[in-house]
Order: C-alpha cells, then structure tokens, then sequence
C-alpha cells in the first residue's frame, strides 16, 4: 500500500511539473505558443492606395465605402521595401476567450501568446490573394485601428457572402464586443520590422488593457 501511495504521488507531481504556466482557459502565457502558419504574402506588391484600388476593382471586389476611405488615409501606412509576412488564422476561442469579449481583450490574449497585430496593408493585399474564400466566410484583420474622415476607429474584414468577394470595414473601437467564434488573421513576429511598419502617430491605438 504504501508503494501505491508513492507511485500515485509521483504522477502527480510529474503532471504538475509538465504545465507550471499553464492557465484554467487552457492558454499557456509564459511562452509563446506554437502557431501553424495559414498563409505567406508578400506586401509592397502594389504601390500605395491608388495601385491596390486599381487592382480590387479589375478583379472584381467590392470595397465599403468606410473601408476604402481608410485606405486612403494618411494613417494607413503602405510599405517601401517587398516584405514577407507570416499569417496565423485563430478565433477568439481559440486564444482562450470562450465567451464574448472586447477587441483590446482579443488583442491582448494574443500578444500574450505570442503574435503580433498585422500591418494594415495586410488588409487589401490579403484580400487580393485570397480569392478562393469560402462562403459565408469573414475574417476579422488584427490591425491597429485607422480613424475614418469622422473619427471612427476602424478595422478591415474580408467576406465572401454569396455577392462575390469584399472588403469591409469593422468597428476598431476598444470596447467592441467580439464572439468566441470570430475569426482573426494575425501575423507572426519578424524581427521587430512588423512593428516598424505599423507605427505612425496618427493611427488611433487600441489599448492592451
């Protein structure tokens, strides 16, 4: 008996020992997880707004008017140099949020586990790529929110809809309420040249807290 006590104690303690970060949402936030990437793109494919509008409107998708206003904004940085950039797909559930929470708290859960919100050209560029999308389909954009000609913080969405493929806009405030289901795209660290690329001032920032 006293040798099953032992033996019992024993796999307890390794079991403890095997998950010290572990969290009860099941997200451990010691150490970057381990993320499959879904896509590679390469930005700076196109030059500035004017190139990525000619090009969604020769292949046929359709823009909101809110989102293609953001991408003429000067806050809405287009980049210089080719750049690859890794894409991971997750929900909110996915990054532990099983029920309904705020953008800043999606986008916190995810720098907590490793990944990093996208540059915004990711948006259109993404959305150029992405032709195969399948129906019903949206994926959310991971990006510091872009202030529209009303002061709106505002995020991009890609959507297929049975109405052909498009380019939304998302409310980008702090507060906004996000379903456990939503689904985001957001980019794997570079190197730091990811952050490089998104910052500007006049980009309206969403708090990590």
């Amino acid at each position: 008996m006293p040798l099953l006590i032992w033996l019992g104690l024993a796999i307890f303690l390794s079991g403890a020992v095997a998950h010290p970060g572990a969290q009860s949402d099941g997200v451990n936030l010691n150490k970057p997880a381990d993320f499959q990437i879904w896509r590679k793109i390469a930005l700076v494919t196109y030059k500035g707004v004017d190139a990525y509008r000619r090009e969604l409107d020769s292949a046929g998708i359709k823009s909101g008017d809110a989102a293609d206003e953001i991408l003429g904004r000067p806050a809405f940085s287009y980049g210089a140099i080719k750049t690859d950039v890794e894409l991971v797909l997750v929900s909110a559930a996915d990054l532990g949020l099983e029920t309904e929470s705020s953008l800043a708290g999606v986008y916190k859960r995810a720098r907590q586990v490793g990944l990093e919100l996208c540059p915004a050209e990711v948006g259109p560029q993404l959305r150029l790529d992405y032709r195969n999308q399948p129906l019903g389909e949206a994926l959310e954009i991971a990006m510091e929110p872009v202030a529209t000609y009303s002061g709106a913080p505002t995020i991009l969405t890609l959507v297929n809809w049975g109405t052909g493929l498009a380019l939304i806009s998302r409310d980008g405030r702090s507060e906004s309420m996000v379903p456990p289901t939503s689904r985001f795209v957001f980019a794997l660290p570079t190197s730091g040249l990811l952050k490089a690329m998104r910052d500007d001032p006049q980009i309206v920032p969403i708090s990590s807290e």
